[in-house]
């Protein structure tokens, strides 16, 4: 974990170090087994692994605790998630849920310490690979949330390098193949994958690079960024 992403985690202990651990919390013993919930009690914060945190990331508040119990334990749970822990437990389809609620009724000092998370896990993914987590879920996920994904997209085309050009590749390969839908989030990204930094993004790494199989993959993306752009005109007409 770099430097920064570090510290945006160290921030989240400290921000949501206000919410102490609810020992004799509300859960329906019908939906939530009493040996998870002592589990997750057991350990210290820091301590806690993602096989005692995955189960509350898959109920609901209404069936074990509340925004605060969660609170407690969400420092943990974000660092697990860019850490790449959380895979086996579908952050990115559970975990936007949670934040949006906190980002509707958090303090601005939560919703703070949350959006410096974000981006400290956006730059750590697109400039590392292979990467954590992969790059669609991060970005997904953030999207999710209900955050403009616009100005993470370009972060990431201005970011120069290798690893930065194969997790543009590795995002454009995810985003041209995926069914479009009438929200912010596809119109955000239709206008850039429209655009031309994509493409050049891809054709400068493509020239730069001595490596056949990052070539390749560079190559793969371009053309299927080529071919979308087409299908795109001839339903569009522009």
């Amino acid at each position: 974990m770099h430097s920064e992403l570090q510290a945006a985690v160290d921030d989240l202990y400290a921000v949501f170090g206000r919410y102490p651990l609810i020992e004799d919390v509300e859960y329906c013993d019908h939906c939530v087994d009493p040996e998870q919930v002592l589990a997750l009690h057991r350990p210290p914060l820091r301590q806690v692994t993602a096989e005692q945190l995955g189960p509350l990331l898959f109920s609901s508040t209404t069936t074990w605790g509340d925004q605060r119990y969660l609170n407690h334990f969400l420092p943990r749970l974000l660092e697990l998630v860019a850490a790449g822990d959380m895979d086996d437990w579908s952050y990115e389809v559970f975990l936007p849920s949670r934040l949006e609620d906190l980002w509707r009724s958090g303090s601005d000092d939560e919703r703070s310490a949350i959006s410096d998370f974000g981006w400290a896990w956006w730059r750590e993914t697109i400039s590392t690979w292979p990467s954590a987590c992969e790059v669609g879920d991060v970005l997904n996920t953030i999207a999710d949330c209900g955050q403009d994904v616009s100005p993470y997209l370009a972060e990431l085309e201005g970011r120069v390098g290798e690893p930065a050009a194969r997790q543009l590749a590795e995002l454009v390969s995810r985003l041209v193949f995926r069914r479009r839908q009438d929200d912010q989030f596809w119109r955000e990204v239709d206008d850039w994958l429209s655009g031309p930094a994509p493409a050049n993004v891809l054709v400068a790494e493509l020239s730069a690079t001595a490596d056949p199989d990052v070539a390749q993959q560079l190559s793969d993306a371009y053309e299927k960024l080529a071919l979308w752009r087409q299908t795109r005109s001839a339903n569009t007409g522009r």
